[in-house]
């Protein structure tokens, strides 16, 4: 047997030197403190060592507690709104759907994979089918004909049937086919030329799945607790009486009818908007429109107009109108739809139309003679002035006008015509630019 190394015997022998000089030391600070508080330091002592003591336990106490108690991961589900499953064509073809979002702006369907219809995600009202420009799919979409059913198998409910009443070609850049304003089905073939579109409209039995939902489809009439809605249309006012300048107002054309057995009094339906920020909007007077009043006898009708001011900046996006006759006893029903933009009106000068009819070089006088027409398509006058007349040369040198007729500046009325001649000092015959206003034409 061997013993301890010197090594290790030298380092027990430096540990308890260590320790019996901090053991002499604490002796002397012990010998300091004076007797009559050494008891009470001891006692301090002990209860902060037995604070400690439990407060490690209940710690690992609660850290047992909840491993025993933690709950399980669940998922909680929430009623969603019906997708649509399969798509039927005639009876013939059945395609499988998938849906499909759009993403910056763009909806792009997979070429590949035949046998299935996509479906842009979100387009309830108007729902949006795109399929991949395939032999197959092609032949099938230029073989639908008005009247031929489509019939969209749902999750929720019945399926919902449609009658093609259209077909035409449309750019890729087209997106008022795919409007949610009104109830339909629009069919894509996407990917190639032509592209053709598809629009088929809603038979009656898609009326009972709306009612589930909660929707009412503007054009078609849809049952409200006591009363029949149909919502005609809806007009957006820009401006006039009543409607400060960072707002809109909003108007709804309504039909109903009394089917209940008791009157009902229309100041008392529930009858907001939400904008797409779920902010809401009460009835407001506007021109010709005035809160909503009277009364509906049973089996009565009425057509009636309801008013709401938006701020501008709140018109893009979903619009929801929520009806309900009975606020607190029956469910009520949502209209959705987008808001028209304003068409924006053209500058006078955009409404030109200028034609160039004949350059001539003539070597005698060294000048150039343009003739032409201008005509004002719009509804004001347009005047070009002189410096709005430009004959540009090679490197962009601007060639002198010699002489206008008639007499510069022009100004073309409304509807009418001007023909006019125009001469250029042009020492030498060479590729040139007109410039009329903003529209340019070269010469040669």
């Amino acid at each position: 047997m061997t013993g301890p190394s010197p090594d290790r015997l030298d380092l027990r022998k430096k540990v308890r030197a260590v320790c019996d000089r901090w053991r002499r030391q604490a002796r002397a600070y012990w010998a300091q403190i004076p007797p009559s508080f050494r008891s009470l330091l001891l006692v301090s002592a002990s209860v902060g060592a037995i604070g400690l003591i439990l407060f490690v336990i209940a710690l690992l106490l609660l850290i047992q507690a909840r491993q025993l108690t933690a709950p399980s991961i669940a998922t909680i589900t929430t009623p969603s709104s019906p997708v649509p499953l399969r798509l039927r064509i005639e009876k013939s073809t059945i395609l499988s759907v998938v849906s499909l979002t759009v993403q910056r702006g763009g909806w792009s369907v997979p070429q590949a994979r035949g046998g299935t219809a996509y479906w842009m995600e979100g387009t309830f009202v108007n729902l949006v089918f795109g399929l991949p420009d395939r032999p197959e799919n092609r032949r099938l979409v230029e073989g639908l004909r008005e009247g031929d059913v489509l019939e969209v198998e749902m999750s929720v409910g019945p399926a919902l049937r449609f009658q093609v009443s259209g077909k035409q070609q449309v750019p890729p850049g087209d997106i008022t086919i795919l409007s949610q304003r009104r109830p339909g089905l629009t069919l894509l073939l996407v990917g190639g030329e032509p592209r053709w579109a598809v629009t088929a409209s809603p038979i009656s039995e898609i009326l009972p799945l709306f009612t589930a939902m909660g929707r009412a489809p503007i054009g078609l009439p849809v049952q409200v607790g006591p009363t029949r809605l149909t919502v005609g249309s809806v007009e957006l006012r820009w401006s006039g009486p009543g409607i400060p300048g960072d707002f809109v107002g909003v108007v709804i054309q309504f039909d109903l009818e009394n089917t209940g057995k008791e009157p009902l009094a229309i100041e008392q339906f529930e009858m907001y908007l939400i904008d797409a920020a779920k902010r809401r909007y009460q009835p407001t007077i506007l021109e010709g429109v005035a809160l909503p009043a009277g009364r509906i006898a049973p089996g009565g009708t009425t057509t009636g107009l309801v008013a709401y001011l938006i701020p501008r900046n709140s018109t893009e996006g979903i619009i929801v109108w929520r009806f309900n006759p009975l606020p607190g006893r029956t469910a009520p029903v949502e209209v959705e739809f987008e808001l028209p933009r304003p068409t924006p009106t053209p500058e006078p000068e955009a409404l030109l139309q200028i034609e160039v009819q004949s350059a001539e070089w003539l070597s005698e006088g060294q000048v150039l003679l343009i003739r032409g027409g201008i005509g004002n398509l719009g509804e004001q006058p347009v005047t070009l002035e002189a410096t709005e007349i430009k004959l540009i040369g090679t490197e962009g040198r601007q060639i002198r006008l010699v002489q206008a007729s008639p007499a510069l500046p022009w100004m073309v009325p409304a509807g009418r015509n001007l023909a006019f001649e125009l001469q250029f000092e042009l020492p030498a015959p060479g590729s040139l630019i007109l410039q009329i206003g903003k529209q340019r034409f070269q010469i040669r």
